[in-house]
């Protein structure tokens, strides 16, 4: 167990893991709208720009479990340190691409580094902050993701307008180099005969391969499956590929000496419950940010820059919300702040299916206002009691695993909710709103009150005899 820093130093430590939250989610969304201005720069289709959010996608999540492993093996200082600087060397490279290949390749360092820095951000806080500050810095550490999805796309509409799409990569370099020296100046280093003794042990490199092969086959089917038909040849061998592959994973990692992935994390009933929760409700997080433009936009008339301003509204609610979640869940069972949260948020999102059609904002607005104090009130305690049943010792690889499910129930949110409005709906859907599509809307919102009272459920499952928990 490393050493406590000073007092005085938590404070940084906070800030450097909440700017890489604020990086990571910031890309995500900024990119998006400025892709039909690359495409127009490269003379590519719709399909073939895609690629730039895909490859990302793809590489950001199935590399998450690997860098998370090593951040337990060589330091967490490290990885994070390296993972900020690929990822600024990623967004320089995508500024100065000179063909949608070049742009593409950028991207994959990009990911790599955005993988490496989501998978060491969460366990660097209860690895070298006290107990009693763990709730309150990710609170901290939440708000700053929460501050990237409120500016991504309204700041991408404005940099690509103005300037240029090559400075929606460049304005991360200058950011990069700043976290680059706070990760070096503040983090501290950790005990160096602990790192000497891990790093003689093996590595299980197939196994890197299997869940990076499996992880990207998985994501790249639901990410492409309606686009493509979700019948075709190249979706079912994607999903049977995965398959494959991520079940010779598991048995190899159930046998392997120094496995990548950790299963005795999971013979953690709690642990096990309080990931599954993260997946349910992430699904609706998701599916709500991907459909609720597309409703304003399309449903209520409003152009694109007031439809941004309209969803900033969860923004602000959830930053005012997020520190004050973490503080109390520091003193009070996480798991009983986030069993109310998804009540709520379960509440919230039965009740928005069926006032969609009610004319006028004042439903969206009451929506987005509701919404943002659930997830205000789950993500943080959440974030808290997750990496607090990892054992000190593997909270890299834990990292690795809860950001994992993360991206699982990010990519399937938008998946299944992109599946039940377009199905329901007559036409093309996501581009018309006939009443019909109304109807795609609801049944949308009504599954992400269901998959709320799932994760209410292993929220509930985790219990009121965990020690781990107890204050």
């Amino acid at each position: 167990m490393p050493s406590r820093p000073a007092p005085l130093v938590f404070r940084w430590i906070v800030i450097t893991v909440a700017f890489g939250a604020f990086m990571s989610k910031l890309d995500s969304y900024i990119v998006n709208i400025s892709l039909p201005t690359i495409a127009e720069r490269f003379h590519v289709t719709s399909v073939e720009v895609s690629w730039v959010i895909l490859v990302y996608l793809l590489v950001s999540t199935s590399t998450l479990l690997l860098f998370g492993k090593l951040g337990d093996r060589f330091g967490l200082r490290r990885v994070f340190f390296c993972g900020y600087l690929l990822f600024t060397v990623g967004s320089f490279l995508c500024g100065a691409a000179m063909s949608l290949g070049m742009l593409i390749a950028s991207r994959f360092v990009q990911g790599l580094g955005c993988a490496m820095i989501l998978a060491i951000a969460f366990a660097v806080i209860p690895r070298f902050l006290p107990p009693e500050k763990t709730g309150w810095a990710f609170g901290i550490a939440s708000t700053g993701a929460a501050l990237g999805i409120a500016i991504g796309a309204p700041a991408g509409g404005i940099i690509t307008g103005y300037l240029s799409w090559r400075w929606v990569f460049l304005v991360n370099v200058p950011f990069g180099i700043f976290a680059m020296y706070a990760v070096n100046r503040y983090i501290p280093d950790e005990d160096t005969a602990r790192l000497k003794t891990l790093g003689k042990a093996g590595f299980d490199i197939l196994g890197a391969a299997l869940s990076f092969g499996g992880l990207s086959f998985f994501i790249y089917a639901l990410s492409t499956g309606w686009d493509s038909g979700w019948a075709s040849a190249r979706i079912l061998g994607s999903f049977g590929a995965a398959f494959v592959l991520l079940a010779t994973f598991f048995v190899r990692e159930a046998k392997c000496a120094e496995p990548l992935l950790e299963l005795s994390l999971f013979r953690s009933f709690h642990f096990s419950a309080a990931v599954t929760s993260t997946l349910f409700a992430y699904m609706l997080l998701a599916g709500n940010s991907f459909l609720l433009p597309f409703y304003l936009e399309i449903g209520k008339k409003l152009p694109t820059q007031t439809v941004g301003l309209v969803i900033m509204i969860y923004s602000v609610i959830y930053m005012a919300i997020g520190p004050y979640a973490g503080r109390i869940s520091d003193r009070v069972r996480p798991s009983m702040l986030c069993a109310f949260a998804m009540l709520s948020a379960g509440a919230c999102s039965f009740v928005f299916a069926f006032t969609l059609d009610m004319p006028g904002l004042v439903p969206v607005v009451v929506f987005l206002i509701w919404i943002a104090f659930s997830f205000g009130f789950f993500i943080s305690p959440n974030n808290n009691q997750v990496m607090r049943l990892a054992p000190a010792n593997k909270q890299g690889s834990a990292s690795g695993v809860f950001n994992t499910i993360n991206s699982l129930g990010l990519a399937l949110g938008v998946c299944l909710f992109e599946a039940l409005m377009s199905r329901t709906a007559a036409g093309p859907g996501l581009r018309t709103f006939p009443s019909a599509g109304m109807a795609g809307y609801r049944n949308a919102y009504i599954f992400g009150g269901i998959v709320c009272i799932v994760a209410l459920f292993f929220s509930l499952l985790i219990g009121w005899n965990n020690k781990k928990e107890r204050l």
